[in-house]
């Protein structure tokens, strides 16, 4: 069971997206930054306001997709490296002066006696995290595992992970559908909160990343969820299983209350395996290449087994017995890094000297990450790439605003060609982005062709329609009455 489709089959990805960026998060994000000017007494500062944060906004999710080596050359005179998409918005002045004073809390209302590492994002953390929550309907078949903020400078929280392809920054325990990867809870991990080893983190997270989840396994469905060994105890598996979810994970052959098999030698041959039960977990030890071993609440080795292909050395496949356990923990402890790898693909994480800047950047990934998730799910819209729905995001939110004068045409959006049918005979458009078409309809205007050309809504290999009137803005004939009407509509 997916994420559900809780949207219709026309929305725009801006839309989507705009349900995990609400109203209530731009509102603040503009409050707390002209406050945060005014205590800073920034000179030449003008009131942000909601359309034009949407548009800075925008303007960084192209940065995303568009990399270039330094923010002014976004800006450059020189025409192999200016974006007039983002420079015609606004001017790098201004941008950086957004950038300068961008807010999210005011730090003058923090208590004293409160220590929040992360004060400074709590409002949107936690706006994030409700609505990634409430925008899709758990699944039964979810994973747990740590994911990384890149960062290389000084904070208390920033931790190393060798084995991670971020291996300096900031830890943020997610937990993500196995299958989709879509993030339905998150929280960073700020460190040790005494000195010394921090025992049972692992055990804490997942305590913490399954509270909302077992009301819903003991009324609703049976939810599995699966964990690698820095997370897996024989004493979380029962606490789980006692609340209604079901778990499986790798395991340290160090663990406590671990069966005594674990310290035995065993000479097992490829595919063989030994297991105990105790209470309601059981503890396999599985031999493939090397030895595994797992601990479950889900699965009984007794009856559930299966057979899984390995490739020999001469390079012929070969079935070999196995644990459906393991075949399982395998299919499902996939889905942090399936969400890492999409919301990687085009981040928009920048260097800054704000060591919280890095954070919010992760906050903005995960929100269109999971926009892109949910409307993969819908089967009856034209599937975009994740690419393609992050243009269009970004130019939904710019939504054609600009601060200063105009200084080229409209741009010529790549879209992708469309094939309908009309009279029983397929037609093939080249289709004009919404974000161009439906945006400012009064700037449509017509003028005259040159010559007759085919109306772009009308006209077919049976019935050829010709006209010498074209839309400026779009850049496509139709005719006067009734096709330019209606090309600019929403059916």
């Amino acid at each position: 069971m997916g994420p559900a489709h809780m949207f219709s089959s026309r929305i725009r990805p801006v839309v989507l997206f705009q349900k995990f960026f609400t109203d209530d998060v731009y509102e603040s994000i503009v409050f707390q930054t002209n406050l945060y000017a005014e205590q800073s007494n920034a000179e030449g500062w003008t009131a942000l306001d909601k359309k034009e944060l949407k548009a800075f906004l925008g303007i960084i999710i192209i940065m995303g997709y568009n990399i270039l080596p330094s923010i002014d050359l976004y800006w450059s005179s020189d025409p192999g490296f200016i974006v007039d998409e983002i420079a015609e918005i606004m001017t790098i002045k201004r941008f950086k002066k957004i950038l300068q004073y961008f807010h999210l809390n005011d730090n003058l209302g923090q208590p004293a006696n409160i220590t929040d590492k992360l004060y400074k994002l709590r409002p949107l953390l936690d706006s994030i995290n409700q609505v990634c929550l409430t925008n899709a309907k758990a699944s039964s078949t979810q994973s747990i595992d740590e994911s990384m903020i890149l960062f290389k400078g000084r904070s208390s929280m920033k931790q190393y992970m060798p084995l991670k392809p971020i291996k300096r920054g900031y830890k943020v325990w997610c937990r993500c559908d196995s299958y989709t990867g879509y993030l339905y809870e998150f929280y960073l991990y700020t460190g040790k909160l005494e000195t010394g080893t921090e025992e049972g983190l692992g055990y804490k997270v997942v305590k913490t990343l399954t509270e909302k989840l077992i009301d819903k396994a003991l009324e609703e469905y049976h939810i599995i969820v699966t964990f690698d060994n820095f997370f897996c105890d024989y004493n979380l598996l029962q606490y789980l299983y006692e609340n209604g979810i079901y778990s499986t994970g790798t395991v340290r052959r160090h663990r406590k209350n671990l069966p005594k098999l674990v310290k035995q030698k065993l000479k097992l041959a490829k595919g063989q395996y030994k297991w105990i039960v105790k209470g309601n977990v059981a503890f396999i030890v599985w031999q493939d290449s090397k030895e595994v071993l797992l601990l479950t609440n889900a699965f009984h080795p007794k009856v559930d087994k299966t057979t899984i292909m390995r490739t020999q050395k001469d390079g012929s496949k070969m079935a070999i017995e196995c644990p459906l356990a393991v075949k399982e923990y395998t299919k499902r402890m996939g889905g942090v890094d399936r969400f890492d790898q999409i919301k990687s693909t085009y981040s928009v994480g920048r260097r800054s000297k704000k060591w919280w800047l890095r954070i919010f950047y992760f906050l903005l990934d995960t929100s269109i990450t999971n926009a892109f998730l949910l409307y993969c799910q819908n089967e009856n819209v034209t599937k975009l790439s994740n690419l393609e729905f992050r243009v269009s995001v970004a130019r939904g939110l710019i939504s054609g605003y600009s601060s200063r004068k105009r200084r080229s045409g409209p741009a010529n959006y790549v879209c992708k060609r469309k094939a309908v049918l009309s009279e029983n005979r397929q037609k093939v458009l080249h289709v004009i982005a919404e974000e161009i078409r439906y945006t400012n309809v009064g700037d449509h205007m017509p003028v005259e062709l040159p010559s007759y050309k085919r109306c772009r809504m009308c006209s077919t290999k049976i019935k050829d329609k010709r006209s010498k009137i074209m839309c400026k803005k779009c850049g496509v004939p139709l005719c006067i009455t009734p096709c330019f009407s209606a090309f600019h509509k929403k059916s």
